[in-house]
């Protein structure tokens, strides 16, 4: 959960909204700006609570998005080993969004107190975007994956180094080994942790330790840096914990020790109040339910803080995975591990596809035996007791 200012109440005061009047239609216009999950869950929201206002018009939903996909993260580690197809892995945004209009684009400044945020687009001049409320994905950005597999392939054998000490970290840590061995390279590859490795996942921490043992992966925990001075046109680092983004005339609002909006319980900014910050899918739902609870004048709800059951899984290689299911009581859950933790890990990715028709191929293609590589020999003759003819 988002970290919390405890001097502000949990509900706060109801923001007034523009209303429909007789005589002209004034719109309220709810911007979401964002590159993960959070934004495509905070839409879904104030479609389902919102949604007749939306089909009228009194309320307008903006996008804005540095690309014009929606990217599945748990899946990096498989398209770069090669045993799921990039495009699996991707979905045109503008299909997941037909009530809203989406603007790829970033934003150049964001003006608070005129409630405005300029944006750049390509082929287009920087215009300025007004907004009723503004929803902000403070999640952190995508690994460069698609990068590291180009340069892998172009210059191997290649020493990479990826930091971050998280499950993105570990996963892409072991999948640049897999490919490695799997071509026979050499190269190398070193994790740098800046504390424990997996510390937020306490039930992951020690298969994939040993998992990284054994692909022969260097680890280095409670390091910082690099430990490359990058001259070595052979050395590769690959970022996976990277801070939030922070857009430009945000800088004043507070935030973390790690770089996340600090917000109230109901995942709104102290001020302004027409700001609300999403870290995650259940986040942007809830930010989602509470920008819809302020247009029909109700008041925010806090995010549910309560026990709940989570899940989560680390990919060790093709069909090798750990998944930790870990319960609301205290020091209980369940460890799968090997095949039937790569199982849990396939439902789970699947679920979490946004688009419903790409679920079954992305799951199909997890399940499907890897193809084994050819090994390399010469020729065959066409008959055994006989050389070819030449």
């Amino acid at each position: 959960m988002p970290a919390t200012l405890s001097s502000l109440p949990a509900r706060l005061p109801a923001h007034q909204p523009t209303r429909l009047t007789a005589g002209r239609s004034l719109v309220t216009r709810v911007v979401i700006v964002g590159s993960g999950s959070a934004r495509l869950a905070a839409y879904r929201a104030l479609l389902r609570a919102a949604g007749r206002a939306v089909r009228s018009g009194d309320v307008h939903l903006t996008v804005i998005s540095e690309t014009p996909d929606v990217h599945a993260p748990d899946l990096h580690a498989d398209v770069l080993a090669g045993h799921l197809p990039a495009e699996y892995a991707r979905t045109p945004l503008r299909t997941l969004l037909p009530r809203a209009t989406v603007l790829v684009g970033r934003v150049v400044q964001a003006d608070l107190t005129m409630q405005r945020l300029q944006v750049s687009r390509a082929d287009h001049d920087p215009c300025w975007l007004g907004f009723d409320h503004l929803i902000l994905g403070d999640d952190r950005p995508d690994a460069p994956t698609a990068a590291l597999a180009d340069r892998l392939g172009d210059h191997p054998p290649v020493r990479v180094t990826v930091l971050g000490g998280g499950v993105a970290g570990a996963e892409l840590a072991l999948a640049v080994r897999e490919w490695q061995r799997e071509r026979d390279l050499g190269g190398g590859v070193t994790l740098r942790c800046g504390g424990e490795l997996l510390s937020a996942q306490p039930g992951l921490s020690v298969p994939v330790r040993a998992a990284l043992g054994a692909a022969g992966v260097t680890v280095h925990e409670l390091a910082h840096g690099t430990g490359s001075d990058g001259r070595d046109d052979h050395d590769l680092t690959v970022v996976t914990d990277a801070a939030p983004h922070v857009l430009p005339g945000t800088e004043t609002l507070p935030r973390t020790a790690w770089g996340f909006l600090l917000t109230d319980a109901a995942l709104r900014v102290p001020d302004p109040t027409s700001v609300w910050a999403a870290r995650t899918a259940a986040h942007g739902w809830h930010a989602g339910q509470n920008v819809a609870r302020t247009l029909c004048r109700r008041g925010a709800q806090p995010f549910p803080a309560g026990p709940h059951w989570t899940a989560r899984s680390v990919r060790l290689g093709h069909w090798n995975a750990v998944t930790h299911l870990r319960s609301p009581g205290p020091g209980t859950g369940l460890t799968l591990g090997g095949r039937l933790g790569w199982l849990a890990r396939s439902l789970l990715i699947a679920a979490q596809v946004p688009r419903p028709a790409d679920r079954g191929r992305v799951l199909l293609s997890l399940l499907r035996p890897a193809p084994r590589a050819a090994p390399d020999a010469p020729a065959k003759a066409r008959t055994p007791d006989r050389p070819t003819p030449v």
